[in-house]
Order: structure tokens, then sequence, then C-alpha cells
């Protein structure tokens, strides 16, 4: 009888021995005590003999409800899920099939004397975010914001927001919602231009220098050039050709309204794979005064940016190649007035 007193003894302290688990539990909610209560420095000796029993402690107890650290988040109200069920393959389709509460669609964590965003209705909701997109259809601001919340991420896949930026985009072309999905499914798959930055091309080629009188030596220089084409959403195209440094001139391009030295602007349209536009040449005024006014004045030469020229451009992609958004620059066809065709 006593023997078996001695090993239920022995079973019970084996059993109330803590794990290395428990241990280093134990030890990282102690540092948080101290952490809580001003004593940093004490604090950092238990989250370290904590991690160094369990290099994971803080993030098991993080995931059991007891963070040291809270985030401050704005969680949905579409449905409660448990995410250790959807795999990381079903995650596109669960997002797709997701659905909006039209009671709220997100609650406060904290609370807070000014009125919570989510106070506002769901459809006024979507009209701020057709605000953020703008008229120059920044899409990046909509992806943005669209992590805040999955009741942000539903509202940014709204449909009624995707189809404004499609018919923004083709305008007239356009065309019906028959073999993709939804709009944002077009406007991913289907090639467009962007709007929120500049393309930029770099030409170089070699020329020949003056002859020296040494018949040996046979100067060659190396010129190089940037193109850079700016679209808008309106149908409005800028194109100018220079030599200076990029960061230098795309701040000329930042608004249609300015007016630079060699500066082409002109509209252009889609037509299937390829873009075509239809460029003239902003004429600059001389701001030099003449202050000795002569009758007779010797015929000066015509400078060619004063001169009225239209260039038809078409940009041709490879065959055999899908960009969703392709830069405009695998071909380039310049056709003037008088039918010069240049190919650079």
């Amino acid at each position: 009888m006593k023997k078996h007193n001695d090993t239920n003894d022995s079973n019970t302290n084996a059993n109330q021995t803590p794990t290395v688990e428990e241990e280093a539990k134990f030890l990282f909610y102690k540092g948080m005590k101290l952490e809580q209560s001003g004593h940093l420095y004490e604090a950092i000796k238990y989250y370290r003999e904590a991690t160094h029993l369990d290099s994971e402690i803080e993030f098991k107890c993080y995931s059991s409800g007891k963070s040291p650290r809270e985030r401050q988040e704005s969680e949905s109200s579409v449905g409660s899920i448990d995410q250790d069920e959807i795999l990381d393959d079903d995650m596109v389709t669960h997002f797709q099939k997701l659905q909006i509460d039209h009671r709220k669609i997100c609650q406060q964590q904290f609370e807070q004397n000014a009125t919570h965003i989510s106070v506002l209705p769901v459809e006024l909701l979507i009209y701020i975010f057709k605000w953020v997109v703008s008229p120059d259809l920044d899409i990046k601001q909509l992806e943005i914001l669209s992590e805040v919340s999955r009741g942000f991420h539903i509202c940014a896949r709204d449909d009624g927001i995707w189809r404004q930026i499609c018919s923004r985009t083709w305008g007239p072309n356009t065309g019906k919602l028959r073999k993709y999905v939804s709009w944002r499914n077009m406007f991913i798959n289907r090639p467009h231009v962007l709007f929120n930055g500049c393309y930029i091309s770099r030409t170089s080629y070699m020329r020949v220098g003056e002859k020296s009188l040494d018949s040996f030596y046979k100067p060659w220089h190396l010129v190089e050039y940037f193109r850079y084409m700016r679209f808008f959403p309106d149908g409005v195209m800028l194109m100018i050709s220079s030599s200076e440094d990029p960061y230098t001139t795309l701040s000329k391009l930042r608004s249609q309204s300015t007016r630079e030295q060699g500066l082409l602007i002109g509209r252009y349209r889609f037509n299937g794979d390829r873009i075509t536009s239809v460029l003239k040449r902003v004429k600059t005024k001389d701001s030099t005064l003449n202050y000795y006014p002569r009758k007779r004045q010797p015929r000066q030469q015509v400078d060619p940016n004063d001169m009225e020229q239209t260039f038809q451009v078409m940009y041709i992609h490879p065959a055999g190649k899908i960009y969703n958004c392709p830069p405009p620059t695998d071909e380039l066809m310049l056709s003037f007035t008088d039918g010069i065709t240049q190919t650079p």
C-alpha cells in the first residue's frame, strides 16, 4: 500500500512539472507586467529568457489573445471565419465570394470621441472610394485602401467602381462583359496604359565626328537621348524628346498645361493591341525683345520648333506577347504631314 502511494506521488509530481512552453509563457507574461508597470530593463531580461526557451513564444502568446503589443485594427463584420481552414490556394476564391454586411462595414476596437467610419452606410463608403480613384484613375491608391480591412477589401471590389474605371480607360471601345469574370478582371487582363507615371525610352546611336588632319584618327560620338510619353485618362497625350536627365524632365509633364520647347501634344486611342495618336508641336513664343527695329532685316532661317507640324504615332507590340500594362515603346513610327516616316 505504501509503495502504491509512492508511485502515485511520483506520477503527480511528473504531471505537475511545467513544460518548456509553459515556462516560457510564464516568463513572457511576467515581462509583460513589468513592461506595463514601467520597468523596461527588468522586462527585457524576462523576454530574453523566454525567447531563449522558445523562439516562437511571442507569436504563441499573440495567437492566444495576450500579445504584449496590441495593434489597433478595424475588424470587418462580414462574418467570423476560421482562418486555419482556408488554404492559400483557396484564398482568392474565398475573397471573391465574400459579401458585404450592409449593417456595418467594420467596427471600432477602441472608444473614441469622434465619429467612427463604421457609422457610414455602404453606399456612401463606395462613393468615397470613387473619389479616391479620382479623375486620374489612381488604381494604386484604391488597392492600398483595400488592405485596411476585409470590409474595405470588398468595397474596393465593387463592380460599379471598376466599371467606371474600364469605361474611362477604353471609352466607346470598352465592350461588354462576356469573356471576363468581372470588370476588375477585364481591367487586369486587357491591355491598357498606365496613367500614374511616364513612359521613358532611351535611344543611343553612333555619329561620325569632325575629320581631323590625321587620317589615321576617325572620331566617333555616342549620342544618347530620351523620349518621354505621358498618357492621361481623357485621351490627351504628351511626348517630348530630350537629352537631359529624366529627373529634370519628368516634372515638366505633370499637367496638360505645360508648354515646353519641343513638346508634342495631341490625342490617342486604342485600336486592338495598338495605340494610335495624332500629335502637334507646341509653338513657343520668343521672350526676347527687339530694341532696335529696322525696316529691312535679313532673312532668317525658320526654326523647326516654330513650324506647325503634325505627327501620326503608332505603337506596335510584337506578336506572341501579352502585356497587362504594355510599355508603348516596342516599335514607334512617326509619320509627318509631308508623308515622311521615321522609325527610330
